[in-house]
């Protein structure tokens, strides 16, 4: 067996700035609850952690987020998620004393900034994202002249009345899928200003899953199954490497569900939230087989 684990691995500079955040609130705040609204970052294992350190994470898929902050006592300690959140929310968290701690990943903050300063300047903003991320949420909280291109749908340009739009988009999406995008934004806004905002951590992942050995025969993609990073980089092995097994797998636990012939070659690849020590677990068990 040939196990290649494909770098980068382990934390991007956004997600161990979120945690650091995180574990900051709880050592300013040792003797009050924490709470995250939101998965910190999409990764169940480091939910898990920062739930046996103290920090509650408030999730958000049965009731509405402005609910969720209601329900909670006056001065609470919050933090918002590394994908940065609704501007509506910060209302909210200022009527209710809360401490508010950011962790919104520097490369999304840098995104909304540029946003707030074209719709400033007279500018639309066409936005491509994934439907109910809450990356896309936040940049489309920003204002009506933000429009939100669905990156599974067709999109209405006729609203858009600029001449000249700056497009963006969510860092965390399937590169060759974004560029197809591209292509369509030009044949109907000629003079669209186009800003590819693919944050590093995703591209460098999709580009090492793109150019695996070529003598691999199975792919393993470890993270999340909500991380949107990491299902980028399935999408890519699938649509690049349809001839090759490809399997998406949170830990060492789903990997033993898989058949593995003992002779593989074995492409590793991991999202941009995926803990080290799950990567190394893989490793270690394909190791002893």
């Amino acid at each position: 067996m040939k196990v290649t684990l494909l770098k980068p691995e382990g934390y991007c500079a956004g997600v161990t700035n979120a945690i650091n955040i995180a574990y900051e609130a709880k050592r300013n705040n040792i003797d009050k609850d924490v709470y995250i609204l939101g998965m910190l970052v999409h990764n169940e294992t480091v939910i898990k952690e920062l739930s046996e350190n103290g920090i509650t994470t408030l999730y958000r898929d049965k009731i509405s987020e402005e609910n969720i902050l209601y329900n909670l006592k006056e001065g609470s300690v919050v933090i918002f998620s590394a994908h940065g959140h609704r501007k509506e929310l910060d209302k909210i968290a200022e009527e209710k004393h809360f401490i508010v701690y950011d962790a919104t990943c520097p490369k999304v903050m840098k995104n909304l900034a540029i946003i707030d300063k074209e719709i400033s300047q007279g500018h639309d903003v066409i936005y491509i994202g994934h439907k109910d991320h809450p990356e896309a949420l936040a940049a489309l909280s920003h204002g009506n002249k933000v429009y939100f291109y669905d990156i599974k749908n067709e999109f209405n340009y006729k609203q858009v009345k600029d001449k000249s739009p700056l497009v963006i988009n969510q860092t965390t999406l399937n590169t060759k899928e974004l560029k197809d995008i591209y292509i369509d934004i030009i044949v109907n806004k000629p003079k669209a200003r186009i800003l590819d905002e693919i944050c590093a951590a995703t591209r460098l992942r999709q580009e090492a899953v793109i150019n695996i050995p070529s003598d691999t025969n199975l792919i393993l993609i470890i993270g999340d199954k909500k991380s949107s990073n990491t299902n980028r980089l399935l999408e890519i092995a699938k649509t690049f490497y349809s001839n090759i097994p490809s399997y998406l797998i949170s830990n060492v636990d789903e990997l033993k569900e898989i058949e593995i012939d003992h002779e593989a070659n074995i492409a590793i690849a991991s999202g941009a939230s995926t803990p080290k020590k799950e990567i190394d677990s893989v490793v270690s068990y394909l190791s002893n087989l």
